[in-house]
């Protein structure tokens, strides 16, 4: 991946990590080998700084690289300490295969799709190991059932919207060690990843964690009240519970242990477990 910084107007690292959340929150309720088009995403705590997705000359580009792409963006932004208007092209196997971007782009214009003044920013080592995450999912045995795959956008997020509003999130902070944001961040946006590869209607019946690929402090884990009847735990729930557990941390600027209980239609389907991996005792992980 190589970036290109245009401008340096310069924004938050907490309102780039909660648009570069919502935004990752929306592609991962899509297929995630299947492909999207330009795009922009922001909050209304956060209207800058836009995150927008650009496509290859084709005029797609797939979800998974984008995905991939905003995780190492942010890490990026991290390691250069510098959080200000950045372009991304990303690259699979040396190709161009879409862009990504953060900043203000003038009068919501996105900038020509093109790499000039490029720094070169890759990490290997992570990517490789998605890849090969992906891999041991069967891409055949996949069921396209998400309704966000068909709609139209306007409609898609109307639909989602709705859904969305049948969970509600309890949260609670257990003490234990603190973490440093960064690697909260980081952490919260590997799940995304990994919640992001089964379609969103697939069920949780026991325990879930996302792939433990680096070593990133914070981990998640999940466990499933164990329902026979709906509602289910499933991973649009866990997509939507991460991002709203990404708005209780920057809200209560305050980054320990966090568990969260997951209710559907006012029904307990499941908890969760944001910990750093040093801290956080066997009673505390398998008590969600």
């Amino acid at each position: 991946m190589t970036c290109d910084l245009i401008l340096r107007i310069p924004f938050t690292e907490e309102a780039a990590f909660i648009n570069i959340v919502h935004a990752m929150k929306e592609i991962a309720h899509g297929d995630f080998s299947g492909v999207m088009r330009d795009q922009k995403f922001r909050t209304e705590r956060y209207p800058e700084p836009v995150v927008w997705v650009q496509t290859t000359p084709v005029g797609t580009v797939k979800r998974k690289y984008v995905l991939w792409g905003l995780y190492e963006a942010l890490k990026y932004l991290y390691n250069e300490f510098i959080f200000a208007h950045s372009h991304f092209t990303l690259l699979w196997e040396g190709a161009e295969v879409g862009g990504i971007g953060l900043g203000t782009p003038q009068a919501g214009h996105v900038p020509e799709y093109r790499t000039i003044g490029t720094t070169t920013h890759q990490n290997d080592a992570t990517t490789d190991a998605v890849a090969m995450s992906e891999d041991n999912q069967s891409l055949a045995s996949r069921e396209i059932t998400n309704k966000a795959t068909t709609l139209g956008l306007e409609a898609q997020n109307a639909n989602l919207t709705d859904l969305a509003s049948r969970l509600s999130v309890v949260f609670g902070y257990r003490g234990g060690r603190p973490m440093d944001k960064e690697d909260m961040f980081i952490g919260i946006l590997r799940v995304f990843i990994s919640a992001a590869i089964p379609p969103s209607n697939q069920q949780i019946r026991f325990h879930w964690a996302p792939s433990d690929t680096d070593d990133t402090p914070c981990k998640f884990t999940m466990a499933s009240a164990g329902r026979t009847t709906p509602p289910f735990l499933q991973f649009f729930w866990v997509v939507e519970a991460v991002a709203r557990a990404a708005d209780y941390l920057v809200a209560n600027d305050r980054y320990q242990l966090l568990s969260m209980v997951l209710k559907v239609d006012d029904v307990k389907v499941g908890g969760a477990l944001l910990f750093h991996r040093q801290s956080a005792s066997r009673e505390d992980v398998t008590s969600v």
